[in-house]
Formats: structure tokens, sequence, C-alpha cells
């Protein structure tokens, strides 16, 4: 028998941000296929304006874009019953900004099926019109910051390769040739890669998010590139105002 999922909109988990934007959470039911190890965290947000043209616009956006349009025409409910099945075992949002007609938010999941994979997605709009913002939305040179991140970028993957190096000079390390050079390809291949358009606004800083996702034999070895910029490092070029 195929299971129903019902999903619960948690009024007493309605959180105010800011004068008017709140975030409701929709709680998907848990699945008896992966009750042992399901989180109870299985959480999506739904965006609250004040604008119900503008609630829609968001929330459906939102919606197919972590789903991959997958269901473009259905509703949330409807959706999120199709989309997370029995495969999803934790799903849960973070609201990183809500200021100055912005909202920065995240959503994380884990979903399992031969190989249990865990990914977030990250999502920034206006609050004035519901538009989805670019990074040319928030900073005002998105060149010379496009520059900045660049050069960051490279010697960050430096850094990283000479770790690798290191590893494979390491006999305690168990990390071979072969290995090494399939990670050293990855690295390349993601370091190529320069696109700006997926970010976290904070209320200090803006933050990059730098995807680099090895094949599960070797995911121990997935590089760190943090790209973390204070406002005060780059005032200048923000449209944000704090």
């Amino acid at each position: 028998m195929t299971r129903t999922l019902t999903i619960i909109l948690l009024f007493i988990g309605k959180i105010a941000f800011g004068q008017s934007v709140q975030i409701d959470t929709f709680q998907l039911e848990k699945s008896e296929r992966f009750k042992d190890i399901q989180s109870d965290k299985m959480n999506f947000p739904i965006v609250h304006t004040g604008n119900k043209q503008m609630d829609s616009l968001i929330n459906a956006d939102i919606k197919n874009r972590f789903t991959d349009n997958e269901y473009p025409k259905d509703n949330l409910d409807s959706t999120l019953i199709k989309w997370a099945g029995d495969q999803i075992v934790f799903l849960d949002f973070q609201v990183t900004y809500n200021q100055n007609g912005i909202l920065s938010i995240n959503i994380s999941a884990e979903g399992c099926g031969a190989y249990c994979t865990s990914w977030t997605d990250y999502f920034n709009y206006s609050t004035s019109n519901g538009e989805w913002l670019n990074i040319s939305d928030v900073i005002d040179n998105p060149a010379d910051f496009k520059s900045m991140v660049d050069k960051d970028k490279k010697e960050q993957y430096a850094e990283q390769k000479q770790l690798l190096k290191e590893m494979l000079n390491d006999t305690d390390s168990g990390l071979d040739e072969s290995t090494y050079e399939w990670a050293l390809e990855n690295y390349e291949d993601c370091e190529k890669n320069s696109d700006l358009e997926s970010f976290a606004i904070y209320p200090d800083r803006l933050e990059i998010i730098e995807y680099c996702y090895l094949p599960n034999a070797i995911k121990n070895l997935t590089p760190i590139i943090e790209l973390k910029y204070e406002f005060s490092e780059i005032g200048e070029e923000l449209k944000i105002k704090n």
C-alpha cells in the first residue's frame, strides 16, 4: 500500500522576522521506511510578507527551485508529497537575513537511495517585489567582487591540493596514487566553475557557496573552500544598507 504523506502547518511554529515578513513551517510526516534513521526535523518554509500575490510568487519559486521543477503546476502540499516520498530523511531550513527588504534563506535535506546524500540550497529574495536576487542585486561592482572571489578561491584550492599531496606522501594516510589523481582531477574541475550565484547573506557578512561534489568513494577528500566576506570588508560595494 502506498503511504500517504501528510503535511501539518505549524501555527505554533510561526516565527516573526522583521516588521512584516514572517516564516511559517510545514512539517512532513515521518516515513515508515526510514523510521529508525529519520530526523524529527522534516520542515519546509512558507514565506508571508503580508502581500498575497508576493507570497505566492516567492513560495512557488522556492518550491520549484528546490524540487528542480518536477511538479511546477502542483501546489506545495502535492509537490512535497510526490517529491519527498519515501526517500527524504531530513529536511529543515534556516533564515540568515531578513531586513532591509531582503530575505536570505537556505534549505537543507538528506535523501537516501543506494547512498544517502545531503545538500543545501540557498535562496535570496526581495521582500519589496518578490523577485529572486542575483549577486548583482546586492553588490554594486560584481565584476570587481568576482575578481576578488576568484583570487581567494584559487589560493584556497592551491592549499587544498597541497594538503592532498601531503596525504599522498604520508604512508599512514592510505591514499594511493590513482585515488590522488582522481581527487585532483575533481578539484581542478571544481576550480574551473566560477559561479557567484549561490550565496547567503548574514547580518554581518556575505558568503559565496562553493560546491565541489566528489564521488561517494572519495567524498572524504572533499576540499574545504570558505568564501566569507564581512560587510565591513566590502562595504563600499554593497547595496545592502544596515
